[in-house]
């Protein structure tokens, strides 16, 4: 979808459902490279749900269990043992799973609430067009972080274009979960790295933060809004 002035809030909304409903089944069974992930790792290893070295400790102890029992020849009860581990394998992945899907569900609900204007902002931009920003150390390590001021003059939903030039990385944060969809968020090899990020926002002034990893900034890193409103 193209979003321009004449985008109507009524497509940006129905796009952020979209990508909300995107985010959301990623974090279902029906994303097969994720929980694939998980199903080998409980099967295998259920004392992991605890943590790692509380899992590895409870690994070993059954192991240890299950060699005792093989050389004592109770080949009904090593079966029994192995056919335990394997159930408690399969529920500890249930109650994962279950709780992995109740948190996007969560997630969801807070990113479809609208932002509430913040009182004391200053320098605020209303419609900024290629507005350039300054990236500075976050106050979490390793990381850089940018920030624009936008003056929201209603309530709706604001398209937000981030591009950063002769990007190398692969990530753009979007600090702020309330209100917040993204729609893309990456770059080609020798491209520019594109961030399109949809805000749910009450009328007022807003700070809308983004970070990256590492030390080095890029060049020239522009922000700028979309759609009219």
């Amino acid at each position: 979808m193209k979003i321009d002035a004449h985008t109507t809030q009524e497509q940006l909304l129905k796009l952020s459902e979209q990508v909300l409903r995107r985010d959301l089944l990623q974090s279902t069974p029906l994303n097969l490279r994720f929980f694939l992930r998980y199903l080998i790792l409980f099967l295998l290893f259920p004392g992991m749900v605890f943590g790692f070295k509380a899992g590895m400790g409870i690994t070993l102890a059954f192991c240890a269990a299950l060699v005792g029992i093989l050389f004592w020849g109770s080949e009904a009860a090593s079966a029994m043992a192995v056919y335990s581990w394997v159930s408690a394998g399969l529920l500890v992945l249930v109650f994962v799973t279950i709780g992995v899907i109740r948190k996007a569900w969560k997630e969801r609900e807070v990113r479809r609430q609208y932002r509430a204007a913040t009182p004391g902002l200053h320098h605020a931009q209303r419609h900024p067009q290629k507005h350039a920003l300054r990236w500075r150390k976050s106050n979490t390590e390793g990381f850089l972080a940018t920030h624009l001021v936008l003056n929201a003059p209603q309530r709706g939903v604001y398209a937000m274009l981030v591009t950063l030039k002769n990007y190398q990385g692969s990530q753009l944060i979007t600090q702020g979960r309330q209100g917040t969809a993204v729609v893309h968020a990456g770059g080609g090899k020798g491209q520019d790295f594109h961030a399109l990020v949809l805000y749910r926002l009450e009328p007022g002034l807003h700070e809308l933060i983004w970070a990256i990893s590492g030390d080095t900034a890029p060049q020239i890193t522009e922000v700028s809004q979309l759609n009219n409103i």
